[in-house]
This record gives C-alpha cells, sequence and structure tokens, in this order.
C-alpha cells in the first residue's frame, strides 16, 4: 500500500477518539548508509496525530536506525522530516527534543546512581530556566518552580504505575528490569511530547507485565498523545496500532491497517512467517493448547540430576545493603546440560549471574566452578576458566568495529593467528557479522548486537 493510501486509511480508522485526519510526523524518502549497508532506502510515512502507529520487520530491517534519524541521533543522507510544521532533518537531538518528540530505548539508557525520581525530573529540562544564575539563587519562585517539578515528576510515575513513595528515593540502577522500562516511560513523559516513539517496550516482560505495558500504552493514547510503537510482540503491535509500516532490509515492504498487514503475502515471507495470522488472531495472554500439552510433557518426565556438577550453587546468598537479592538458592548444572533460571523481572536472575560471574560478592553460601570456588574469585579469574556471561544488555563497545569487538574477546591468546582462525570461524557461524565486519558496533540493529554479544561470549571460551 502506497503512503498516499496508507494516509486515507488512516484518515478512516484513526486513532482513538480522532475523527479526521491531521499528519503530526512525516517522512519524506529518507535515506542512511553505513558503508555498503543500506540501513534505511528511502522509506517514506504518515504518522496521524492521536494515532498508535506500529512499526515491526525482522532484526536488521532498519527500525531502530529510522528512529534514529528521526530524533537526530544519526543524520539523514538524504530526504526530509516534519513534525507537523516543524523541519526536523538536520536538528540535533536536544533540538527535536525540545520540539516535541520523546523516546525511549531498546536498551534501557536511565542514569543508575541516580534515584528513580531524579531520572525523571532530568527529562524536565527543557522547561528549566536558561539563566543560570537565577537557577542557583535562593529566591521562593524557585522553590515553587522546584517543588512543582518533584510533584509533577511523582504524578509521572504514578502515570506508569509506579509507586513514587516507594521507588522514588531508590537508584534507578537497583530496580527491576520491568520497573526501569517504565522509568523510562515516565523520563520521556517529563518532556510533555507531542510524539512518544517507544523501542520495544515489552521486551523482556512475561505476559502479565506486557498486558500492563498494554493498558498504559492505550491510556496514554486516550489522553491525546500519539504513539510510535516498534515491538516484536505481535499481540500488543496489532491489538493496539490502528496502523503498521513494515520495514525490511531497510525498504518499506507495507503499510495499512493491521489486518491487512498481517495478510500480506510479502510481510509474511519475510517477517511474520506461516503462522503469523495464527499469532497476530489470539488475545494477549492466551495459551493455545498443545502449549499446554508439551508443559504437561514437562511436569510428567523424569529430571535427573548430573552425577558431576560443572557449576554447584548452594544455599547462595546476595544483599544489596540491607536488601536480600537472593536467598538461599541453589543449583546444579551439569556437562552438555541446558539449564534455564526463570523468574519474574526483579526476582533476582540477573543477581544470580552477577554473583556468579564475580561482579557481585556472595553473602554467603557456597559457588564452584569446576574446582575454582566462585565466592572469592576475581572476575578476570572466573572468565579465564570458561565461566562466561552475556549480559542483559549486551555491553558491546559501540564505536569499535564488529571485528574489533570480537578480537577483544581473544586478547589473552598468545597465538594470535589461531585467535584471528577463531574470530573467522565464528563469524562463519554468524553470517550477518561477517557481512558487518567493518562497522561500528553502534549501528548494528537489536538483534545483531545481541548476536555480536554472544559470538565474543563464545570467543572467550
Amino acid at each position: 500500500m502506497s503512503a498516499a493510501a496508507a494516509s486515507r486509511s488512516s484518515a478512516r480508522a484513526g486513532g482513538r477518539g480522532q475523527t479526521e485526519h491531521q499528519v503530526l510526523l512525516r517522512l519524506d524518502s529518507l535515506q542512511r548508509h553505513f558503508g555498503g549497508v543500506k540501513a534505511v532506502d528511502g522509506v517514506s510515512l504518515e504518522i496521524d496525530k492521536g494515532s498508535i502507529f506500529g512499526l515491526i520487520g525482522p532484526n536488521g530491517a532498519g527500525k531502530t536506525t529510522l528512529v534514529n534519524v528521526v530524533t537526530g541521533y544519526v543524520r539523514t543522507q538524504s530526504g526530509q522530516a516534519f513534525l507537523e510544521k516543524d523541519h526536523l532533518t538536520g536538528l540535533p537531538p536536544h533540538r527535536i527534543a525540545g520540539l516535541g518528540i520523546a523516546r525511549t530505548f531498546q536498551n534501557i539508557r536511565l542514569f543508575p546512581d541516580l534515584s528513580a525520581l531524579e531520572n525523571v525530573m532530568i527529562g524536565m529540562h527543557t522547561r528549566l530556566r536558561d539563566d543560570t544564575v537565577v537557577q542557583l539563587a535562593t529566591l521562593p519562585f524557585l522553590r515553587r518552580d522546584q517543588r512543582a517539578r518533584v510533584n509533577d515528576a511523582h504524578r509521572l510515575m504514578e502515570t506508569v504505575g509506579l509507586d513514587a513513595s516507594e521507588v522514588g528515593k531508590r537508584s534507578a540502577g537497583e530496580l527491576p528490569y520491568g520497573d526501569q522500562r517504565r522509568l523510562e516511560i515516565a523520563r520521556a513523559l517529563a518532556l510533555s511530547p507531542r510524539l512518544l516513539i517507544l523501542d520495544e517496550p515489552a521486551a523482556g516482560m512475561n505476559p502479565t507485565e506486557k498486558q500492563g505495558m498494554r493498558e498504559l500504552i492505550e491510556r496514554l493514547n486516550r489522553d491525546g498523545l500519539t504513539i510510535l510503537l516498534i515491538d516484536h510482540d505481535m499481540r500488543l503491535v496489532m491489538g493496539v496500532c490502528r496502523q503498521v509500516a513494515v520495514l525490511n532490509f531497510g525498504r518499506k515492504i507495507a503499510d495499512g491497517d493491521p489486518e491487512a498487514v498481517s495478510a500480506d503475502a510479502t510481510v509474511i515471507k519475510a517477517y511474520l512467517g506461516t503462522g503469523g495470522e495464527k499469532e497476530v488472531a489470539h488475545a494477549p495472554g492466551t495459551i493455545e493448547v498443545n502449549q499446554l500439552q508439551r508443559a504437561a510433557q514437562v511436569r510428567s518426565s523424569r529430571v535427573v540430576e548430573p552425577e558431576k556438577a560443572l557449576l554447584d550453587v548452594q544455599d547462595m546468598w546476595v544483599s544489596y545493603g540491607a536488601i536480600n537479592a537472593v536467598r538461599g538458592v541453589s543449583l546444579r548444572v551439569g556437562a552438555g546440560e541446558v539449564v534455564a533460571l526463570i523468574g519474574a523481572n526483579g526476582a533476582g536472575k540477573s543477581t544470580i549471574l552477577n554473583a556468579l560471574s564475580g561482579l557481585v560478592p556472595i553473602a554467603s553460601g557456597t559457588a564452584v566452578f569446576g574446582n575454582l570456588d566462585l565466592t572469592n574469585a576475581k572476575p578476570s579469574t572466573i572468565v579465564a576458566r570458561g565461566l562466561v556471561q552475556v549480559p542483559e544488555g549486551r555491553e558491546i563497545l559501540g564505536r569499535q568495529t564488529v571485528l574489533e569487538n570480537l578480537e577483544l574477546a581473544t586478547w589473552s591468546r598468545p597465538d594470535r593467528v589461531a585467535a584471528r582462525r577463531e574470530v573467522e570461524a565464528i563469524m562463519g557461524r554468524f553470517p550477518i557479522l561477517g557481512e558487518r565486519r567493518a562497522l561500528r558496533a553502534s549501528t548494528l540493529s537489536g538483534g545483531e548486537r545481541q548476536l555480536l554479544a554472544i559470538a565474543r561470549g563464545l570467543l572467550a571460551r
């Protein structure tokens, strides 16, 4: 469907409470290449005021790069972008934010050492007075302004489902993953945006949390906010959006209403797969019969403990100050086993992995990897022995190339020729990394960055 046809379709459907077609964001033939990779290849879109617009596509399709171009993080090489009558092309990120575009990030970008309240208040920077001397003066009206901003921050935290009185004083880095996602949305809302861009807000959430995110998105839209939603959860996207566009290899291959897009043969082949329509049809949180059958089979199967554990954890406790994040956890992993560690956001999964990696101290209990006592081992020693973590945030070096990121994992190898062969072999296992070897890691899509993090972990042995 053409952009014009999509606009007419959107005019009929509109957002919640919208009665006529009025374009808020218009993109005309945007182009952005990285070397020979066409990350954004002539993309045109129109997003109506008051709508929820979905942007989907496979990993590496160009979704986040397109958002980076729109928000000024990456400069377009040709094409134009408009927010109503405001020309966005060529403006720096802070100017675009000041015009009314706020965003969240695929990888959460909070200030971990600041409190949750302070993180939200940072989003109010466009409201602050420009006169530094006046700001530093302890005048009554300035104190009133400060109190008003604190109250606004508390209100925004409550809006996204956070208990401001309990969460507000805690460091953002200590919050569970789901709360960090919501906090980032609260900070974006602090800009009082005309357009809110959500980049995979439901990533890593369980069905209950995803339903809560859906309700939040719908509530914000009912209050008049226009939203651009990027996510791989088709139930979420197709359930809340009135219009959806699909990218593949940097090009728009379809746009229109969710029903038309989900039935498009090109979209099914490139992204949804043959089960796409069935996936879209189910409501959030539902479980298919065959899933229940598989769960029953797992429950009835016999689990055999490994005779000799490669990793043996017994009664492990980990604390952050007075907070016991991990309480008496025991687990065993045998050589060749695949063991899943699951639980709700904030349950302590990442803390367990960080403790086993030597990144946070183990308060009590035992943890042994092979014959190495993990309770007092340095992270470098743990990695050298072969216990390697692929972190939740990927932690790749964005300014370095893909190849340089991989080579760093082999820095301790005395035989550099053999190390280079290993790097080439891992790029053979992950062909997309070989194709992107000369590009900065920061230009990769979210899925490609995840592959890079896994490949780097494998190279560490």
